[in-house]
């Protein structure tokens, strides 16, 4: 084996490990950052990031101890699920992902029973507290995860979705979303649903709906497809109730003035239709398109021209190019563009493309 494998393995193995750790709530402040910023260096290694968050979920509350091979167990995992052969890398396998992971760990020789004072105590406060763990979707994806509840997420690009590993001993199924999330809630009446963006809560019991509360929007939208939602604000003092929304209403809350309202809406397609790949806009103004276009297409987009903010686009799009959608939206309007390639950055990195939008010559 060359010195270049045997780094690459080296490499490999210590990343394992930090993965192996994070499910375990073991991580220091170095390790997460390593481990940050391997996620973000590949589009893979986020995907397979996500895959062992989600096997991990899918074996039930089994705990790690510190003294685990991590490499070889995760080694057997990836064999047994087949992560080295499937581009994709879905685990759809619910019951036997358990199996595939209890297994592992026994056959490798890795279990070993803790019965120190300091192990008691770690398994006792690890009982008390929900281990929190997080999926991104990196920019130009989604991802799709199912919680521990049985409660289906759809992330949209750019958005990332804080959860407990398990809702168990907790009164209510609380997470924290950052981005655009398609929840199908399992329904549990004794054990309320939450989602907590910015400093709203979004309150059910079992239902579907859209969340869009991107940090970097001017607003928060809340579209119900079925069931009900109860919408509060979080404050010192406590929680207080803001409103109720009905099946095919959309709540909008303005951040500048933290003015909340709601509509009715005839047909919740323009809000739901990414989890399908589409993107539609109905009537919107340019700072909304240029919204989705940026974090669908990992972009920059500058509007150069402020007459383009009087006007309106419609359309839908499903697996067209950014260019075919530049392209159809100047027809309908006065809108033109410039597209400024990736370049080469100090570190190696490419840069985003930049999109310039400007208005047409009168000429």
């Amino acid at each position: 084996m060359n010195e270049k494998q045997i780094k690459m393995d080296s490499e490999i193995n210590r990343i394992h490990s930090i993965i192996a750790k994070s499910l375990t709530g073991q991580l220091d402040n170095h390790e997460l950052k390593e481990l940050e910023a391997w996620k973000l260096a590949r589009k893979e290694n986020l995907s397979e990031y996500n895959d062992f968050v989600e096997l991990w979920i899918k074996s039930g509350s089994l705990a790690l101890p510190s003294a685990i091979n991590h490499h070889n167990a995760f080694k057997i995992i990836r064999n047994n699920t087949g992560l080295n052969l499937s581009p994709k890398r879905w685990l759809n396998i619910a019951v036997q992902v358990a199996a595939v992971l209890v297994l592992s760990i026994i056959f490798s020789g890795v279990y070993t029973y803790m019965t120190n004072e300091r192990t008691s105590q770690i398994f006792s406060n690890a009982a008390s507290l929900p281990v929190y763990h997080e999926i991104k979707a990196a920019f130009g994806t989604q991802a799709k995860i199912e919680l521990a509840d049985g409660t289906v997420v759809f992330l949209n690009s750019g958005s990332k979705l804080r959860f407990p590993q398990t809702f168990d001993h907790q009164e209510q199924r609380k997470v924290l979303l950052d981005g655009e999330g398609y929840f199908s809630v399992t329904k549990d009446p004794t054990q309320p649903f939450v989602v907590q963006v910015n400093k709203l809560n979004i309150k059910v019991l079992g239902t579907t709906f859209n969340v869009e509360a991107y940090n970097d929007n001017t607003s928060v939208n809340i579209a119900l497809v079925e069931g009900s939602v109860l919408l509060q604000e979080q404050s010192e003092r406590g929680n207080k109730d803001l409103m109720i929304l009905s099946p095919n209403q959309v709540a909008n809350l303005n951040k500048s003035d933290n003015v909340i309202s709601k509509m009715d809406v005839a047909d919740l397609y323009k809000y739901t239709a990414w989890i399908n790949g589409r993107i539609v806009f109905y009537n919107d103004p340019i700072q909304t398109v240029v919204n989705k276009l940026a974090k669908w297409y990992n972009v920059d987009i500058t509007i150069a021209d402020k007459r383009l903010e009087n006007y309106r686009f419609t359309g839908t799009f499903i697996d067209e190019s950014l260019e075919q959608i530049l392209n159809i939206l100047s027809l309908t309007s006065p809108m033109t563009f410039d597209i400024k390639s990736s370049v080469k950055q100090v570190d190696n990195s490419m840069s985003k493309r930049k999109i310039i939008l400007k208005g047409k010559s009168s000429n």
